[in-house]
């Protein structure tokens, strides 16, 4: 179990607004893995391809708006098309609605979320995010090592990945110090408004 908490404190944690749906899934569903759901080669995996893909034409973009700053324009227009209709594909067949939204606390090695229905610890479940900022539709399974209530019919769901992509990973830690980022220019102009 400290294995298990030092991994999760080596990543930074946000309070973010996420798409968020879940179903619980069995042991042997558990230790079957990703591999097993079909994961590996469905809707799901589109978003890291697409990230990746969209940092290398940034790079050769970068390169051609020297030669003429309408290249760069032409290509976010593209780019803006293209994430379009992969959202579309993305959810066709998940259990995640982007318009249903609701409050987590976020990391790259796990999540915590409120809800009306306690869970058993050591619970599996099987969950679907979707990450606004980077357009990311990410599946990962988890287990639950928490489940604190806080208000009559309220509870807190602490949730440790047990299975994840090493490309969805990254995804969720570029998120993570995104909304950080945000939060961080949040704060100052807040400051800075005050003073």
């Amino acid at each position: 179990m400290l294995n298990a908490t030092a991994d999760r404190r080596r990543f930074f944690r946000v309070d973010d607004t996420i798409s968020l749906s879940y179903q619980l899934i069995d042991e042997n569903t558990a230790a079957q893995g990703l591999k097993s759901s079909g994961y590996m080669n469905s809707e799901y995996s589109l978003a890291a391809t697409l990230d990746v893909l969209s940092q290398e034409a940034m790079r050769i973009m970068q390169h051609l708006e020297k030669q003429n700053s309408e290249f760069l324009e032409l290509y976010k227009v593209l780019d803006a098309k293209i994430n379009v209709m992969a959202q579309a594909v993305m959810f066709v067949g998940s259990n995640v609605n982007a318009q249903d939204c609701q409050d987590v606390n976020l990391s790259a090695a796990g999540l915590a979320f409120q809800q009306h229905t306690a869970l058993e610890l050591g619970q599996n479940l099987a969950i679907e995010m979707y990450l606004p900022s980077t357009l990311a539709l990410i599946l990962v399974y988890g287990k639950v090592i928490n489940c604190q209530a806080i208000d009559a019919g309220q509870y807190v769901i602490s949730v440790m990945y047990t299975q994840i992509r090493e490309e969805d990973q990254e995804l969720l830690i570029k998120h993570v110090v995104r909304k950080q980022w945000q939060q961080l220019r949040e704060s100052k102009s807040n400051v800075q408004a005050e003073a």
